[in-house]
């Protein structure tokens, strides 16, 4: 052979052995120090962590009716990624063209491939989804490069024809995503004490919001392989954690008491048109909550304003302020008792409706000579409450209005909950005190104003009040479970509880200012408020007013309190008083509210005259 061949041969051979070695010192370098990463990589392509999202637990009433829980739902996401493939986008427009994707490859540059493919994808989807095709054009052309969410809240049989049209033309990078919306049945009711969640289903407001760590649950997830089409080949299925569902919520609150109130005050908007309107009613022995209601209100399932108003999403019951009017002298009369310093039947010279010994003017509605203290809280004379209350001085009636609870929080299981406004003695003025035993000059809200009246109902006793039964797992054996951390505290005394109660039947008598709150069969104790609208900045506005009225039934043995707060009636050529206007609501919620609680009647007698008139009507006899 010749040697010029022979060392071509050698020298050949020595270069491919010299270049099969750095092969194979490459290929260990890989293995040894980059193959997990490599692995990870490659594995990307095709293996897919996928989350299973936990379902979120549901919302219940007191009697077990569904008030909230979540259903399937799914987003039609783009993947840029695959969107800005050659190959997946020759494919599709060779569907759509009806020839071969090599046939497009050659009609078409690189650049213009996509670029139709786009216009493509966004046309044949904006047709289903019935958008214009520009905005989802571009939705997908700004990307930064993450998945676009085209559409959300998509039901089951909406998704199964989404995907048909998917898979006829071709449309890859294009994939349903499966998740949740929370449905509510009863979208008109109790919205702002349920709340609502946000689009990824994190609560915003009300019981959602405060147990939204319980109802969230823990998510699982599963590793699988997909296709070219991000479809799942299902024999290639591995590890996989189920998810942990999230616990359910009861509510303390009763669905057909409530459904009486939301009517109520839909009445109280047609008939008067205030600015709001709030209710709460509680049962006074457990310091559950039965109701809580404000208009205007909004819709759970869009978010909207009803009946034409603006919506309002907090819920006024635990954030608003007002100043109270009447309804606070509960706290001076109740101070003055449970010291001693006054009875119901002490006589108190009410100066006929004109005061001026204390250096500052006190007026009342009517001129009252000497009333006894019963006789003046039945009356709401701001004399006679100020003259009872005098002497427990600035400093022990302060004292009094932090143990019945104003000035702070109730502690209720619902957000943004307001402290109220009591101002520190130092800050007082000179008329300070007298304005506020009338209930001026402080603010509060009405689920402290409904707790003042649960104290009197409750023999003295302050119990904190709870819009929660309990929580419960999903689990075969779950039980119900709450954390009762609630304190009780003594207020003032049994024997002064049940003197302010006496003054409260008397104001439901004829000669008092509730008597339009009483209600046939139970005898009630109840107290009105009638105050001056202030406005921050503004001050007291003539002629405009916060009404109000609260009570609880039977009067001798309470099963229910109820609290209404009308925000700025329009009565047309009309005086306002919280009489007039709040006492005749809370006695049509209460009629209604007696026979779904099933509380029996402690003047029986009266039903039966009612029905013996109602009879003779009838007949005619």
């Amino acid at each position: 052979m010749d040697k010029g061949i022979k060392r071509r041969l050698t020298i050949g051979c020595a270069l491919l052995v010299c270049l099969l070695s750095l092969l194979s010192v490459r290929l260990f370098q890989l293995e040894a120090f980059h193959g997990e990463t490599l692995s990870a990589e490659a594995r990307s392509h095709y293996e897919y962590k996928e989350t299973l999202h936990a379902q979120r637990g549901r919302i219940f009433d007191r009697s077990g009716e569904l008030l909230a829980r979540s259903q399937t739902v799914f987003s039609l996401v783009a993947d840029p990624y695959h969107l800005q493939d050659p190959g997946q986008a020759c494919i599709g427009l060779a569907t759509r063209d009806g020839d071969s994707p090599q046939a497009v490859r050659k009609r078409y540059l690189p650049a213009e491939v996509l670029s139709e493919y786009r216009g493509y994808v966004a046309e044949s989807i904006g047709k289903v989804l019935r958008m214009p095709a520009h905005e989802i054009s571009r939705s997908i052309k700004e990307s930064d490069g993450g998945p676009v969410v085209l559409a959300r809240n998509i039901e089951d049989d909406f998704a199964r024809q989404i995907e048909k049209v998917l898979d006829r033309r071709n449309l890859r990078g294009l994939y349903l995503k499966r998740g949740e919306r929370r449905y509510y049945p009863s979208p008109l009711s109790l919205t702002q004490v349920i709340g609502y969640v946000d689009q990824d289903g994190n609560g915003v407001s009300g019981v959602e919001k405060t147990f939204n760590d319980e109802m969230l649950g823990t998510p699982g997830y599963r590793y699988c392989e997909r296709d070219r089409k991000r479809r799942e080949i299902m024999a290639y299925r591995g590890l996989q954690v189920e998810p942990i569902p999230g616990k359910d919520v009861y509510l303390t609150i009763d669905m057909a008491l409530q459904a009486t109130v939301e009517r109520e005050l839909d009445a109280v908007i047609d008939k008067y048109r205030p600015a709001k309107v709030s209710t709460v009613w509680m049962d006074p022995k457990t310091g559950e909550i039965l109701a809580m209601a404000s208009r205007p209100h909004f819709d759970l399932s869009t978010r909207e304003g009803i009946r034409g108003m603006d919506p309002i999403r907090r819920n006024p019951a635990v954030t608003d302020l007002y100043q109270p009017g009447s309804t606070f002298k509960v706290v001076g009369y109740g101070g003055a008792f449970d010291r001693g310093i006054a009875t119901p039947s002490s006589l108190v010279d009410c100066h006929q409706g004109n005061y001026t010994l204390d250096g500052f003017p006190l007026k009342d509605h009517h001129p009252y000579g000497n009333l006894t203290a019963r006789q003046a809280f039945a009356k709401s004379s701001n004399i006679g409450a100020y003259l009872i209350a005098r002497p427990l001085n600035k400093h022990i009636f302060h004292y009094y209005m932090g143990q019945f609870g104003f000035g702070s929080k109730t502690g209720i299981e619902l957000t943004a909950e307001a402290s109220g406004r009591v101002f520190p003695v130092s800050k007082w003025s000179r008329t300070s005190f007298s304005s506020q035993v009338m209930g001026y000059e402080v603010a509060v809200t009405p689920i402290q104003m409904a707790m003042a009246c649960s104290v009197i109902a409750n023999k003295g006793v302050y119990l904190p009040p709870t819009v929660i039964s309990g929580t419960k797992g999903h689990d075969r054996d779950a039980t119900l479970v709450k954390s009762d951390l609630r304190a009780r505290r003594r207020v003032i005394s049994e024997k002064a509880a049940d003197q302010v109660r006496s003054c409260m039947m008397d104001a439901m008598l004829d000669s008092g200012t509730g008597a339009n709150g009483r209600v046939a069969g139970y005898t009630v104790a109840g107290k009105t408020g009638t105050a001056r609208k202030h406005i921050e900045n503004v001050g007291y506005v003539k002629g405009r007013y916060i009404v109000s009225f609260m009570g609880f039934l039977p009067a001798e043995n309470p099963e229910l309190v109820g609290l209404i707060v009308i925000d700025d009636p329009r009565v047309d050529g009309k005086e306002v008083y919280g009489g007039s206007v709040a006492a005749p609501v809370f006695k049509a919620i209460s009629e209604d509210a007696v026979k779904i609680l099933n509380i029996d009647p402690d003047k029986p007698e009266e039903l039966q005259g009612e029905d013996e008139a109602t009879l003779a009507a009838i007949t005619g006899e």
